[in-house]
């Protein structure tokens, strides 16, 4: 649905205030805001806020990974042993929380001043399409990372490419 409002909003352009395309457009801020709804009231609640915790909250791991990165960027990976989430899954869902936040005010904005709403909804919504784009990059087109995919569409993985890229989380599940 993010997709889908992304593609219907620069199909739309300057110019429409009205007519199908926005009909698409925000039925699928609707949809999407209906389905995360959804998921926090009928899935289950302890799944679902447990992912969310290990999804925002930063801890010592990811602060020292990014110490590292930030001493020495050209090193290569550590391999540390990560939880559900690595760093940087939480660094673009912060990215993407904000940029979609920023996409949704924006929008709300210009679309009740007639369209004066000061030009920040464009840019914010290249920022958002540039880091969804680099979501599906690294779900879809990156070899190392391709399998999580499965995850994310089906629900599970390969026990291998766990142990090797989350196996922390993998411990904990294999209890």
């Amino acid at each position: 649905m993010v997709a889908v409002a992304l593609l219907s909003g620069l199909a739309m352009g300057e110019e429409s205030r009205s007519g199908p395309v926005l009909g698409v457009h925000v039925g699928a801020v609707v949809l999407l805001a209906v389905g995360l709804i959804g998921a926090a009231l009928f899935g289950n609640h302890r799944a679902l806020f447990s992912a969310v915790h290990q999804l925002i909250f930063f801890d010592r791991r990811d602060v020292a990974w990014l110490r590292s990165r930030v001493q020495h960027p050209l090193s290569p990976h550590t391999g540390r042993a990560w939880g559900m989430f690595n760093t940087g899954q939480k660094l673009l869902t912060w990215c993407l929380g904000m940029s979609l936040t920023t996409v949704i005010v924006t929008g709300v904005l210009d679309w009740s001043s007639g369209g004066e709403g000061g030009g920040l909804h464009g840019p914010a919504v290249v920022v958002t399409g540039l880091l969804l784009g680099a979501h599906i990059f690294m779900a879809v087109v990156n070899p190392a990372t391709r399998p999580a995919l499965a995850g994310m569409v089906f629900g599970r993985v390969r026990r291998s490419w766990a142990a090797e890229h989350h196996g922390e989380w993998l411990d904990k599940v294999g209890r």
